[in-house]
C-alpha cells in the first residue's frame, strides 16, 4: 500500500500542478490579449495624432500662403497709394498754378494771360494769339474746350 498511496499522492500533486499550469496559461493568455488590445489602442491613438498633425501642417501651409498673398496685395496697394498720392499732388499743384494764373491775370495785359504765342483772356474766357484782338464770335463750347486745353497745358507743366 505504500506504493499505492505514494502513487496517489504523486497523482494528486500532478493534478494540482496541471491545474496551476492551466491557470497560469489562462492568466498569460489574458495578459497577452490585454497587451494586444493596449497596443491596438495605442496604434489607433498614434494614427489619430498623426492625422491631426498632418491637418495642422496643411492648415499652417494654407494660412502661410494666405499671409503671403495678403502681404503681396498690401505691397501692391501701398505702391498704388504712393502713385495716387503723387498724382494727387500733381493735380493739386496744377490747380494751384491755374488758380494763381487766373487770379493774377486781371492785373496785367488787360485781363489777358500771355503764354508764348497763346494768350488766355480770363474776363472773356477766350484763347487766341497775343497779337489778335478779342473775338466775340466764338461759341461757348469752343471757349470751354480752350479752357480745358489750357488746364491740360498747365497740368503738363506741373508734371515736369
Amino acid at each position: 500500500m505504500d506504493k499505492e498511496t505514494e502513487l496517489l499522492n504523486i497523482s494528486n500533486k500532478n493534478e494540482g500542478l496541471r491545474s496551476k499550469m492551466e491557470e497560469e496559461n489562462q492568466s498569460s493568455e489574458k495578459e497577452s490579449e490585454l497587451a494586444k488590445a493596449g497596443e491596438r489602442e495605442a496604434l489607433m491613438k498614434l494614427g489619430s495624432v498623426t492625422e491631426e498633425a498632418d491637418k495642422s501642417s496643411r492648415r499652417v501651409a494654407r494660412v502661410t500662403e494666405q499671409l503671403d498673398a495678403a502681404q503681396a496685395a498690401n505691397t501692391e496697394m501701398e505702391a498704388e497709394l504712393r502713385r495716387l498720392k503723387v498724382q494727387a499732388d500733381q493735380w493739386r499743384k496744377a490747380a494751384e498754378a491755374a488758380a494763381s494764373m487766373l487770379s493774377s491775370t486781371g492785373n496785367n495785359n488787360n485781363g489777358k494771360f500771355v503764354d508764348g504765342m497763346n494768350n488766355y483772356n480770363t474776363i472773356a474766357g477766350t484763347m487766341g494769339s497775343p497779337f489778335s484782338e478779342d473775338m466775340d464770335d466764338e461759341s461757348p463750347k469752343k471757349k470751354n474746350g480752350n479752357v480745358l486745353k489750357k488746364f491740360g497745358v498747365l497740368w503738363k507743366k506741373g508734371q515736369k
